[in-house]
């Protein structure tokens, strides 16, 4: 179990990513066996122009076991998680060395943050299943997850079974 959760994108302007509401619900495990272990859980959250951080689209999906008083959240412009936002330092806060990744979109911020943090000198957990995407004009979402699975497998990322 890797020291810290992050938990990416899962915001309500995201909801139509491929088994959303099965994505949530594996996540939930995840977040339930991080709490118990007292391990801190990171939300991370898109904004831009189509997702503005003052609307309701910006917010994380009620579905996802969220504590605002207790979990981390850091707000992002680009696919890339530590890419001016204080993640990085929130984690040395609580002296990470591991993290698992989860959430969406598979192809391009999950699979950027799993590629910074590997940069980072992290060790990186992911969850089979636990990430999401849309259908792109070549790849439906299913077959964009797998391919991305295959490729973090003992390069970026210790691909854990799906839960």
């Amino acid at each position: 179990m890797a020291d810290v959760l992050i938990v990416i994108d899962m915001q309500n302007a995201l909801h139509k990513m491929a088994n959303f509401d099965a994505v949530v619900a594996g996540i939930n495990k995840r977040i339930a066996v991080y709490r118990q272990e007292k391990k801190a859980i990171f939300f991370v959250q898109t904004t831009d122009d189509e997702i503005p951080s003052d609307t309701e689209a910006f917010e994380l999906t009620d579905k996802l076991d969220f504590k605002s008083q207790k979990d981390e959240f850091i707000v992002k412009t680009t696919p890339d998680s530590f890419y001016h936002t204080n993640l990085e330092a929130y984690l040395k806060t609580y002296n990470t060395h591991s993290v698992e990744i989860c959430g969406g979109q598979t192809e391009y911020c999950v699979d950027t943050t799993i590629r910074v943090a590997r940069h980072l000198n992290y060790e990186v957990e992911v969850t089979r299943g636990l990430t999401t995407t849309f259908d792109s004009d070549l790849l439906n979402a299913q077959t964009i997850i797998k391919h991305h699975e295959s490729i973090w497998d003992g390069s970026f990322a210790t691909m854990l079974p799906s839960n």
